[in-house]
C-alpha cells in the first residue's frame, strides 16, 4: 500500500498547477478565436467595400454610356 499513497498525493498535489494549465490554454484558445473572427471581419468588410466600389463605377459607367468593361468580341455568324 506504500506506493498507492506517493502517486495519490503527487495527483493531489499537481492538480492546482493542473488547473491553472488547462484555465491558461482555453484562455489563450479563446482569445485566439476571436482574434481570428475580428480579422475575418475586416477581411469581409474590405471586401464589400471593394465590390460597392465596383459597383458604383459600373452605375456610373453605365449612365455616362460607357462600358466599364470591355465586352468580348462577339462571333458574327455567316450563313
Amino acid at each position: 500500500m506504500l506506493p498507492v499513497l506517493p502517486v495519490f498525493l503527487l495527483g493531489a498535489a499537481s492538480a492546482p498547477l493542473m488547473k491553472k494549465l488547462i484555465r491558461g490554454t482555453v484562455k489563450g484558445s479563446v482569445k485566439l478565436a476571436v482574434d481570428a473572427k475580428r480579422v475575418a471581419h475586416e477581411i469581409n468588410e474590405d471586401l464589400s467595400d471593394i465590390a460597392a466600389e465596383a459597383a458604383a463605377e459600373k452605375f456610373a459607367a453605365d449612365i455616362q454610356g460607357e462600358p466599364a468593361v470591355p465586352s468580348p468580341a462577339r462571333k458574327t455568324s455567316t450563313k
